[in-house]
């Protein structure tokens, strides 16, 4: 299975609450080119799924916008406090040629990045907004099952555009 795991762009932090804070200006673009990353490298996405908070629902749209059509899937499972585990045994239910873009937040998405390459969730990885990561499971997605192909911050996506 393909995981492309991606924290999402830039918020602001003036909304009435957290759930409801919107991208910035530079969010929204630094998503987009996350979306033009994939059509200049052939990545499509089998599924898409979000976490229901609008800023994560925004990136994954953003980065939508060039891609062919896949509808958006919102889930609890990758909500900022989630446990990784929990997204595992939901991706269970997914095939094994399934390549999937799971739109997230911190502190989520490192623990998650590190329980699935490494079987512990101990692995420092720094996730700054709409930082991308591609990562190759050997069979059903588990505890250290899975190969970090790479991880690109929108630094490096805005230079290879």
């Amino acid at each position: 299975m393909h995981l492309y795991l991606l924290r999402h762009g830039e918020a602001g932090h003036k909304a009435p609450s957290d759930f409801e804070r919107e991208l910035t200006t530079e969010g929204e673009q630094s998503a987009e080119n996350v979306g033009k990353f994939c059509v200049d490298s052939l990545i499509h996405f089998t599924h898409v799924l979000s976490s229901p908070l609008h800023r994560a629902i925004q990136t994954a749209r953003c980065v939508l916008r060039n891609l062919p059509d896949v509808s958006i899937e919102e889930t609890e499972f990758l909500t900022p406090d989630s446990d990784p585990q929990n997204l595992l045994a939901h991706l269970r239910s997914f095939s094994m040629d399934s390549r999937i873009l799971l739109v997230t937040h911190e502190p989520f998405v490192s623990s998650c990045i590190s329980s699935i390459i490494s079987g512990t969730e101990a692995v420092n990885i720094v996730m700054k907004p709409a930082t991308f990561v591609f990562i190759e499971t050997s069979g059903v997605p588990a505890r250290g099952n899975g190969r970090l192909r790479w991880i690109l911050p929108p630094s490096v996506i805005e230079n290879l555009l």
